[in-house]
């Protein structure tokens, strides 16, 4: 019986970007490792971008009461009417534009009736530790099912490209197998998506065309695998061929030696019948010739 070998977290990883030629093991798994491999990865992921996130605050704005303070514009609520007074940059118009949504919500937090931005810099400057937790475990859910879900349809476009290439190298797969060959090769863009947004977050950096040329790396990975796996097919049916021609062989050569054996034990078994018949003929008779008495 054919042990499989037992692949870890951090070298089917590698694979995934790096060993397209071993992509070939991934068929002999369920499909099940390959959405576990989703979520194990999805999770590392989103652990990095939550640590970044709150690196990014400490590093730019020194602490969670400086970065609030830069992304809540100056407000007043007064009287049950909401009145936005200044915007200075595009986070406090985002941050203005929710603010209108949840007009209860901060009614409810500040359980005053008139409030303004002083009165929320003073809850967050007396509670910053337990915001930065509850933010980070919102943001880790958040984060968790968006890419997630991303994944998902990343794998799910590559599997439709899989199938028609399939199609062509006439070669015939359950589709469950070809769709954790494509959580596989869309494994390298979605790494590169996930940098390309916090560069993109974080230093404004913007690349055309970006999300179709990470989509066109994952095309290309499956394209890759499938013709490699029907090399690797071919190979093995050559090698078959090989081992039958030779087994055949073989078998023929044993049956040759076989014959001979026989035929020379035959030979023998011959000469010795006619040696014991010619001495039988020469042995000289002891009875009487009749002129002894």
């Amino acid at each position: 019986m054919e042990v499989k070998r037992k692949i870890g977290f951090f070298k089917r990883f590698k694979m995934s970007i790096f060993e397209l030629e071993n992509y070939i093991e991934f068929t002999a798994e369920k499909c099940t490792k390959a959405i576990l491999f989703i979520i194990k990865t999805t999770a590392l992921f989103t652990l990095i971008l939550v640590a970044l996130n709150i690196g990014y605050i400490y590093v730019r704005y020194g602490s969670p009461l400086n970065y609030a303070n830069e992304i809540v514009p100056e407000f007043k609520y007064e009287n049950s009417t909401f009145v936005i007074e200044n915007e200075k940059n595009d986070y406090q118009k985002a941050v203005a534009s929710a603010m209108k949504q949840v007009e209860p919500t901060y009614k409810n937090l500040m359980q005053e009736d008139n409030f303004s931005k002083a009165d929320i810099m003073n809850y967050v400057q007396n509670n910053q530790n337990q915001i930065v937790i509850m933010l980070s475990i919102f943001t880790f859910f958040t984060e968790f099912l968006d890419i997630l879900f991303l994944w998902f349809m990343f794998a799910l476009l590559t599997s439709l490209v899989g199938l028609i290439v399939l199609r062509f190298s006439r070669i015939k797969m359950k589709y469950s197998k070809l769709f954790a060959l494509s959580v596989y090769a869309s494994t390298l863009s979605i790494t590169l998506t996930l940098v390309y947004t916090v560069l993109n977050s974080f230093f404004g950096i913007y690349i055309d065309l970006f999300d179709y040329l990470s989509m066109l790396i994952a095309y290309i990975y499956i394209t890759a695998v499938i013709y490699m796996i029907k090399s690797d097919l071919i190979k093995q049916q050559m090698e078959l061929i090989r081992i039958t021609a030779v087994k055949t062989q073989s078998n023929e050569d044993e049956e040759n030696e076989n014959d001979t054996q026989d035929k020379k034990e035959d030979e023998k078994k011959k000469e010795n019948e006619d040696e014991k018949r010619e001495k039988d003929e020469e042995e000289p008779s002891d009875e009487p010739d009749g002129s002894e008495i």
